[in-house]
């Protein structure tokens, strides 16, 4: 790591030292992703003992991390969108992924589907699979169990940060 004064470096507990600026983000994204990761896994898990249909779970995480994908995407493509047109396109993207087009408001208004909404075409595919419940459920219970393993290791991970002020537990006296 680099010595300058604004550069992580390692502290002497093996803690990396770093800006406040760059611990806040630190600590709120490995925060808000284990947290993420912790509760998909135990959304797994009940599905592994379908308390939840494994299937509408499978097909509800791809519908919702479709349109995020897409709108990463695009973020990409325009840096420089207003946030009324990144609303805008947000909005329409998890609308027609979640609900189909034309979706409910199609619907509430007699006009057919086009497109499916994502989550139960994904569970009409997946219950065509000829794989045998009995491998579906360790499946989703070791995938639980793996991501809550990953969710608590992102933690752990963000946890070894700190600032230059910040003092250290374990080098108090008593």
């Amino acid at each position: 790591m680099a010595d300058g004064p604004d550069q992580p470096r390692r502290g002497a507990d093996g803690d990396v030292v770093v800006s406040l600026d760059l611990y806040k983000t630190v600590i709120v994204s490995s925060t808000l992703v284990a947290v993420a990761f912790i509760i998909l896994g135990f959304l797994f898990l009940d599905a592994a003992t379908n308390v939840v249909q494994r299937f509408l779970l499978l097909g509800l995480l791809v519908g919702a991390a479709l349109p995020l994908a897409l709108y990463l995407g695009y973020r990409r493509l325009r840096r420089a969108a207003s946030l009324g047109e990144r609303v805008v396109v947000g909005a329409v993207l998890f609308y027609a992924s979640l609900f189909g087009i034309p979706g409910i408001l199609g619907a509430a208004l007699g006009l057919r589907a086009v497109l499916p909404p994502v989550p139960f075409l994904v569970e009409s595919l997946l219950q065509r699979l000829p794989v045998p419940a009995g491998v579906l459920q360790v499946a989703f219970a070791l995938l639980g169990i793996a991501l809550i393993g990953v969710g608590a290791g992102t933690y752990v991970l963000g946890t070894r940060f700190r600032t230059e002020g910040m003092g250290n537990p374990k080098d108090d006296r008593d």
